[in-house]
């Protein structure tokens, strides 16, 4: 069987063809599951009757008053 033979330029060709390959399969990933835990918040916002703007307000005061309850 014959081996095949890369010279220098081909190979490092392939090399960052392939880097950037999954790169791009990465960054795909992460937009993926980036929508996906948007919609599943949203729907979640939506669940229990807020919205965006009013869920951050509440964020922060579950951290303050969570923050009170630890140094008791």
């Amino acid at each position: 069987m014959e081996e095949i033979e890369m010279e220098g330029t081909n190979y490092l060709t392939v090399a960052y063809l392939g880097m950037i390959t999954a790169i791009a399969l990465w960054t795909w990933t992460v937009v993926v599951r980036s929508r996906s835990i948007e919609a599943r918040l949203e729907a979640v916002e939506l669940s229990i009757g807020i919205n965006a703007s009013l869920a951050d307000e509440i964020a922060v005061q579950s951290n303050v008053n969570s923050q009170d309850d630890a140094t008791v």
